[in-house]
């Protein structure tokens, strides 16, 4: 991550916020608890801005990983962090009495792709396995060949499932084909600076950044405006309710063309930010850690009751204050555990006996004629 320039790393900070408020208020039945009907309306708009924190670390993946060769270490680190938090987290609230556990439940969770668990994690790690010949492909096509690619499958991935409610085509974002689609899309943000290229390039950095601020404030905009108006419409009559159905179906979706085109320019916007800390650094490597605590399955069940934001009916705008509150410890608690988390994973991974059975796997691997693959 060294070569890493800040900007990228602030926005996995600022999109990870996003996830944890994002499930603050929906994990967290806010708008489904809440009788404000202006109160519910704000929320909804939230949602709809925040909404692209998943895309952006997808095209992050594809922006980076596009020219790199897969690394079998970072399928192991990913997948043993998982392995860990489920455990612990399953081991602890067992003993102290929250939860009961039986011998299904010990197996699902000691599974390293657990059916019901982390669908990102289960995503990102079949994209990262597809990677190398996704790269493959990206390498040898021309740019225009790349951009008629992508014209393609803006219309199969988003724009129809769009339009027909995921009917014609199953993609609600939550699936591996998004995730390829936006590995290209950020593949191409990669190779084919958007800048220096197309109408951007006559362009000044100002312009570029002021227009690229108009098209995400217009897609959210937009976006909630047709999600709005379609919740009006849909009982008109069977047509204009199969429609506009759809359209309010999918309005919060990942795979919203409106949804993929503001991650895209959310993301150019962090592209252009110049900036270097140590300390933007430092805490963006602890926010795949962040998702996996708070996202367990079964901490979730639990921390927002214990957070008071599920507590019943919503008819005051204090709560406000609970979703901030609750924002800020979930993100610094989870922050600092995972820190301990990679300190511990740090002393083992230097121990002695680590490193004997880290090479005798590799000799195994080597001696199947993966050697390729598995070297840093």
């Amino acid at each position: 991550m060294n070569d890493r320039k800040s900007n990228f790393e602030l926005l996995r900070i600022v999109s990870m916020l996003f996830i944890v408020v994002y499930h603050v208020i929906v994990h967290g039945k806010v708008i489904e608890n809440s009788t404000n009907q202006m109160f519910i309306t704000i929320m909804e708009f939230v949602i709809f801005t925040i909404v692209i924190h998943v895309n952006c670390f997808v095209l992050l993946t594809g922006y980076f990983q596009i020219d790199k060769k897969f690394k079998q270490k970072k399928l192991w680190s990913i997948t043993n962090a998982s392995l860990f938090y489920k455990i612990v987290i399953m081991v602890i609230l067992a003993i102290i009495g929250i939860i009961k556990i039986d011998q299904v439940t010990i197996i699902k969770e000691i599974s390293p792709i657990n059916i019901d668990d982390y669908w990102f994690i289960k995503n990102y790690l079949f994209l990262y396995c597809l990677s190398p010949f996704l790269n493959k492909l990206a390498l040898s096509l021309s740019k225009k060949d790349y951009h008629k690619m992508i014209i393609v499958m803006t219309i199969i991935f988003s724009v129809i499932p769009y339009i027909t409610g995921a009917k014609a085509f199953e993609n609600n974002g939550f699936t591996l084909c998004n995730f390829i689609y936006l590995y290209f899309i950020g593949g191409y943000l990669k190779l084919y600076k958007i800048k220096d290229n197309y109408i951007f390039k006559p362009m000044t950095n100002s312009l570029y950044k002021l227009i690229l601020k108009i098209i995400f404030i217009s897609c959210i905009l937009i976006n909630f405006s047709f999600f709005i108006t379609s919740d009006k419409l849909l009982t008109i009559n069977p047509l204009s309710g199969e429609l506009f159905g759809n359209i309010y179906v999918m309005s919060k979706l990942y795979s919203n063309p409106f949804v993929i085109l503001q991650a895209v320019s959310f993301f150019l916007i962090f592209e252009k930010i110049n900036i270097q800390s140590k300390i933007i650094n430092f805490i963006s490597k602890l926010t795949f850690g962040i998702y996996l605590i708070h996202d367990n399955i079964f901490i979730t069940k639990y921390l927002y009751k214990w957070l008071n934001i599920d507590n019943g009916r919503i008819e005051s705008y204090r709560v406000l204050l609970n979703i901030i509150l609750a924002t800020i410890f979930i993100f610094g608690i989870c922050g600092f555990i995972e820190f301990i988390r990679q300190i511990l994973f740090k002393f083992i991974y230097n121990r002695k006996i680590s490193g004997k059975i880290r090479n005798k796997y590799y000799k195994f691997i080597i001696d199947l004629k993966f050697k390729d693959e598995v070297k840093e």
